[in-house]
C-alpha cells in the first residue's frame, strides 16, 4: 500500500473516530490552515476536541486497542494517537474557549479520497493560532497572521467576530495588532 493510500485510510478511520466520540470536533493545524492560506505540507492530522470531557476521554482511552494514545491519563490538553503509522492528535490548547457560536461556524468540507469532514472557520483558528501563541510563539502568531490576511482578500473573514473572540478569549490586544 502506497503512503498516501495509508495516509488517507489513517485519515479516513481518524475523522469516523473522532466524530463518533466528539460530533462537535473541527480539523485544525495545516490541514485546515491550508483552506485559508498558502498551503504547507503536514503529516499529521490535528483535531479540536472538547477534552474537558474527561468521561469521552476515558472511554477513548480505554478503546486504545484499535490505536496508540498518549498519555493514557486524563488531564491533559493534547493527545497523540497513532492510527496506521499516522500521528492524529486531538488538542483543546488551554484558554482557549469551545462555545456553540465556535461549533456553529464550522465548516463541512470535501476532501478527495476522504470524505466530508467539518473544518473550523478562520477567525476561529486566527483566534486559536493567537491563544497557541502565548504558550508556542511567534510561529503561531505568523500562522494566525496569514490566515487574516488570506482569508480578508477573498472577503471571507469576519473582523466584529474575530475581535469578539479575540476578547473573550482574553487577546484582544494580540489580535488587534494581527490586523
Amino acid at each position: 500500500m502506497s503512503v498516501e493510500m495509508r495516509f488517507k485510510e489513517a485519515f479516513r478511520k481518524a475523522v469516523r473516530l473522532i466524530d463518533r466520540f466528539y460530533p462537535d470536533y473541527a480539523l485544525i493545524g495545516r490541514f485546515a490552515r491550508n483552506f485559508y492560506a498558502m498551503p504547507e505540507t503536514t503529516l499529521d492530522i490535528d483535531f479540536l476536541v472538547d477534552l474537558d470531557d474527561h468521561q469521552v476521554l476515558a472511554e477513548i482511552i480505554d478503546r486504545s486497542l484499535e490505536y496508540e494514545i498518549s498519555p493514557k491519563d486524563v488531564g491533559h490538553w493534547q493527545y497523540k494517537l497513532l492510527i496506521k503509522g499516522v500521528r492524529v492528535d486531538l488538542v483543546k490548547p488551554p484558554g482557549f474557549k469551545i462555545d456553540k457560536e465556535v461549533i456553529s461556524r464550522r465548516r463541512l468540507m470535501s476532501l478527495e479520497g476522504i470524505g466530508k469532514v467539518y473544518v473550523l472557520s478562520p477567525e476561529d483558528l486566527a483566534v486559536l493560532y493567537a491563544v497557541s501563541s502565548t504558550n508556542r510563539g511567534v510561529r503561531d502568531a505568523l500562522k494566525a497572521k496569514d490566515i487574516i490576511i488570506y482569508s480578508k482578500r477573498r472577503y471571507d473573514f469576519n473582523v466584529d467576530y474575530f475581535l469578539r473572540k479575540c476578547e473573550e478569549n482574553s487577546l484582544k490586544a494580540v489580535c488587534l495588532a494581527l490586523l
